[in-house]
């Protein structure tokens, strides 16, 4: 085994999402989804073994926090893989946290990463995958870069993500902060709720088809219509939440008027469509060619809101 290991993780973003569980404990969906990894917003994370440490430990962001999550992962190792101490986990989150923007993803990815190196594991990606998906279900997305999709499987060795498109398509996507502060709803329970709208499993069944639309469109790199399909899916995703049996809702007055105005964008001939997760950020799909005239409009049209440009980034990577 090593003594440190440090991982970096790019989070993604779904362009079909990933928006209820089939199996609570395992993470395994209720849809396969697909997701852009952008260059932007990673993780890194270094991992080492420390036997002054009562208990495993993290450090996020340079403060001690709350480490129940990590513990809970750490200890799927510790049953599958073999027993080990406590373990130093260092991480640097270079995303808002817990805002819709996907950190969770990063951030178990790369610990996943991290943690297969501290113990020599040589894993595939497809296993560190799986892996990664008991800690955070789009963190399976995150081993890989570019375009990915996420099979929804039936049982925890068939539910893994694999690189669907390992090419940049020249697509951008631009990411408006409208909050950075923790959702007020968490994701896990945001999906319980969800999966009890009347409107769930119509949901799944488009989203199926979406899928296949939205692979096609990939490979001929046609971005109007990935814009096009990724916002009815998220769209439709978002009305779930406010038709379940305690209806809630992510977006916030900043958001609408976000989605409105890149809507009205497109109707005036610009390449520019909406995804959004869980949270009030709003993601702009746009191509290279648009991307400044887009951003242009956007800064001067919401001059409070702080704007990122991300385009296709990579998959993760290991170091000793």
């Amino acid at each position: 085994m090593s003594d440190i290991i440090t991982a970096t993780a790019h989070t993604n973003i779904a362009l079909i999402k990933y928006w209820g569980k089939e199996n609570v404990e395992l993470n395994i969906p209720t849809t396969s989804s697909l997701s852009m990894t952008l260059d932007k917003f990673y993780t890194t994370t270094s991992v080492e073994f420390n036997s002054s440490l009562a208990q495993d430990t993290l450090i996020l962001n340079e403060k001690e926090v709350d480490a129940t999550r990590v513990h809970k992962f750490l200890n799927i190792f510790r049953s599958e893989v073999a027993d080990f101490g406590p373990v130093l986990v260092i991480s640097k989150n270079h995303v808002p946290t817990a805002a819709g923007l996907a950190s969770s993803a990063s951030s178990f990815a790369a610990l996943t990463g991290a943690v297969s190196g501290l113990l020599d594991l040589n894993l595939l990606p497809t296993q560190m995958s799986r892996y990664a998906r008991r800690g955070s279900g789009s963190a399976s997305r995150s081993i890989f870069g570019n375009f990915v999709i996420w099979n929804k499987g039936e049982d925890d060795d068939s539910s893994y993500a694999e690189s669907f498109l390992d090419a940049d398509i020249e697509m951008s996507m631009i990411v408006a902060e409208v909050s950075t502060g923790a959702k007020k709803v968490s994701s896990t329970v945001g999906m319980q709720l969800a999966q009890s709208s009347p409107l769930y499993s119509k949901w799944q069944e488009d989203s199926a088809k979406q899928l296949e639309n939205m692979k096609k469109a990939l490979m001929s790199e046609d971005i109007e219509q990935v814009g096009l399909i990724a916002q009815d899916n998220a769209l439709a995703m978002h009305e779930l939440n406010r038709t379940s049996s305690q209806p809630f809702d992510y977006f916030t007055d900043e958001t609408r008027a976000l989605i409105e105005f890149v809507q009205n964008c497109y109707k005036e001939g610009l390449l520019a469509f909406v995804t959004i997760d869980a949270g009030p950020n709003v993601k702009i799909i746009t191509n290279h060619a648009t991307e400044q005239i887009l951003l242009k409009k956007l800064k001067d049209n919401f001059p409070n809101l702080a704007f990122d440009l991300a385009h296709a980034g990579s998959g993760l990577v290991i170091n000793a």
